[in-house]
């Protein structure tokens, strides 16, 4: 289902495209909705780029660019007319802490935000796109199909404890995420295993396997006040790799708020590594760990 269209169907929507697969779901669905919409796609990572040339059409615009070349993305919109992007795809968070190759302007932007953390940085990154008459939409714009609602998507059903484990680290996810350290936690028994900050959800599956051994629940979700415009909460088919070689067995993500890539294909493989998915919504109850 796509969602509103704020410029004419016909003017050129722009991509900011890190890595990963996000990128070009959104320039499928784009052109999905709108064949006629002109796109002009900036990679700012060597990944990105590389996949750019193998995957998408000729009549997408493609201007590979860096990290933190701010001054060039901006001018390259702008002198294509392009009033409406997205930016999307993972960017390492590591390389905010080497900003050898940024811009005066990239620069910047760090400087006014270096005491606020990455989504003080990112949201800057907005400020600076739309003071130059660059709306930046919501990631989601045109991915509302892959936002599953509540349910549970595999065969196998959850069993009870698995449930207490999911009621439980939704509650501590959502804290996590509102902290601005990660969006993920790893829970066995209603122990903590891991919690992800900047080394990412794959590590963190992998350091709790690495504890705890086999029978985990793996949760994501959101910060109450996320904006969806910097980032969003993002499972893909490497993720469920992971879980599988580090010994998870439940994965749970909250409703229309943790994306899933191509969603049928990840529950057929999820069925195959007997790995429960579930989609759940988040309760204003707290959680009662036992513990108290």
């Amino acid at each position: 289902m796509a969602t509103q269209c704020h410029q004419p169907t016909n003017s050129p929507f722009g991509i900011v495209a890190g890595d990963g697969e996000l990128p070009f779901l959104l320039v499928e669905s784009v052109l999905k909705h709108f064949p006629e919409r002109p796109v002009v796609f900036i990679p700012i990572t060597k990944s990105s780029a590389r996949l750019a040339q193998q995957r998408l059409p000729t009549t997408i615009s493609v201007f590979p660019l860096g990290v933190g070349q701010v001054e060039k993305v901006t001018k390259t919109f702008q002198k294509r007319n392009v009033k409406e992007i997205s930016i999307i795809g993972k960017v390492e968070k590591k390389r905010l802490l080497k900003p050898l190759h940024f811009d005066t302007t990239a620069l910047k932007i760090l400087a006014r935000s270096r005491h606020g953390g990455d989504q003080a940085i990112l949201a800057s990154v907005l400020n600076h796109f739309e003071a130059e008459g660059i709306r930046v939409l919501p990631q989601i714009q045109y991915l509302d199909d892959f936002l599953p609602t509540a349910g549970v998507l595999t065969k196998r059903q959850p069993t009870q404890l698995e449930w207490l484990d999911i009621t439980y680290g939704l509650s501590l996810a959502r804290s996590i995420a509102d902290l601005d350290i990660g969006q993920t936690v790893v829970i066995k028994n209603r122990m903590v295993l891991a919690v992800e900050a900047i080394e990412g959800t794959d590590s963190a599956i992998i350091r709790a396997g690495n504890l705890a051994g086999k029978g985990f629940t793996v949760i994501k979700t959101a910060a109450t006040n996320h904006d969806f415009r910097i980032d969003t909460p993002t499972i893909g088919r490497q993720t469920l790799e992971i879980m599988k070689t580090s010994g998870a067995k439940v994965l749970a993500v909250e409703a229309k708020r943790v994306l899933l890539i191509r969603p049928s294909e990840l529950v057929q493989l999820a069925n195959e590594y007997r790995i429960r998915i579930i989609v759940a919504e988040q309760t204003s109850k707290k959680v009662n760990d036992g513990k108290n």
